[in-house]
């Protein structure tokens, strides 16, 4: 036991700290006018008071037809969201806001302890991994701009991780179950991680079934469920609208040194605009399919081939988030759990990730480190379908 609780006051003070700094800097971007913590979650709970007046959650503009620019402030969800979302609207934003950001920092710690106990190394090391997990929490930048942002994307260990923890040693039905309908909400809220379902597909048909078969019942019955309980709250006029707002949206200018997405570097770097983007759009997209794809039939080792999908969901449409790599967060913590070698390459991809907040682009440095830690660490790097659990090594 002495030895589990080796370090914790270092832990403790260092995420003491550190989320004290969070705190201090949330609480000077609320006390702007307008606020500038929470404004992502201010537009989601705006599309939510909406709804429960009656009305469309989506900009008049837009529903005319009106393109913006991709860093113009609206709500673009899909109705489900505001819909699921009326449950805390009646709450002041920054209640919401705090209660947000807790619910996303638990989340990430329970996945943290999830992927420790998988591990075989007793409940009391689980329990501290998942505290130790949610102390150095901010010290990941991105995900400290998710919880400051009140971003949907501060949620992504959690339903990221659900799917992870489906692919480690024997998983019961019950978490095979949580993983597919956890990449369901995911997909209906956000659209991008939608590419995963093809990696579970695929993975289920390259292991002939297998635990991925469930994944993919499970997320299809869950996508279906949300799907059909929101129409049948709010008709179907409300999905006639968001098809509009994507339609408008399709017509978005792209390039913003905000937006990562590749298009919008390249388009930084060369000066293209226009169709020329949206066709390099369409081949970042299908490169992005394929990859998934391709992870999933080759690659052996299951932790390095769902990193690689997770990395491709990314990309998948024109615009990348800053805070959008916290998807990978369980996948760094899976390693450093159970591939002891990979964690000075953790540690990197994190440090490059929070000195990519002034050089932006060099996120996907960090993105890079953190395959090449799986790729490299893995047990078996690429043939069939795996037969050994991620953690056997």
């Amino acid at each position: 036991m002495r030895r589990v609780l080796g370090g914790m006051p270092i832990w403790i003070l260092m995420g003491l700290i550190a989320w004290g700094g969070v705190a201090w800097l949330g609480w000077s971007l609320w006390n702007q006018s307008p606020p500038k913590a929470g404004f992502d979650l201010a537009l989601l709970l705006e599309g939510a008071r909406a709804v429960a007046a009656g009305t469309s959650p989506y900009d008049p503009g837009m529903l005319a037809g009106n393109a913006p620019s991709a860093t113009d402030l609206f709500y673009s969800y899909p109705p489900v969201v505001a819909q699921a979302l009326t449950l805390v609207a009646w709450l002041p934003n920054g209640v919401v806001l705090v209660l947000w950001g807790l619910g996303a920092i638990a989340g990430l710690g329970h996945i943290a302890a999830e992927i420790a106990r998988r591990d075989a190394q007793g409940e009391p090391r689980s329990s501290l991994i998942g505290l130790r997990a949610m102390l150095a929490a901010p010290l990941v930048l991105p995900f400290a701009v998710a919880i400051l942002f009140g971003n949907l994307d501060a949620w992504y260990p959690l339903a990221y991780g659900a799917l992870l923890l489906t692919i480690l040693a024997k998983p019961s039905k019950l978490t095979l179950a949580a993983g597919g309908a956890a990449v369901a909400v995911v997909a209906v809220a956000k659209l991008h991680p939608a590419s995963l379902l093809l990696w579970i597909a695929a993975r289920a048909f390259a292991e002939r079934g297998g635990p991925q078969a469930r994944v993919l019942a499970a997320a299809v019955v869950t996508g279906l469920v949300i799907v059909g309980t929101s129409v049948a709250i709010g008709g179907i006029g409300i999905w006639a609208d968001y098809v509009t707002v994507i339609r408008a949206g399709a017509g978005a200018a792209l390039v913003d040194p905000r937006n990562l997405g590749p298009v919008s570097l390249l388009g930084q770097v060369t000066g293209m605009e226009g169709t020329a983007l949206r066709i390099a759009q369409a081949v970042v997209s299908l490169l992005a399919v394929a990859v998934t794809i391709i992870a999933a039939l080759r690659v052996r080792d299951r932790l390095a081939s769902l990193s690689i999908a997770i990395a491709a969901s990314l990309v998948t449409l024109p615009v990348t988030w800053y805070h959008y790599p916290v998807a990978l967060i369980p996948v760094g913590i899976a390693l450093a759990v159970m591939r002891p070698r990979s964690r000075p390459w953790v540690a990197l991809a994190a440090v490059i990730a929070g000195v990519a907040i002034g050089l932006p682009p060099l996120l996907w440095v960090a993105v890079g480190v953190l395959l090449w830690a799986a790729i490299s660490t893995a047990p078996v790097a690429s043939g069939p379908a795996p037969a050994e659990p991620v953690g056997a090594a």
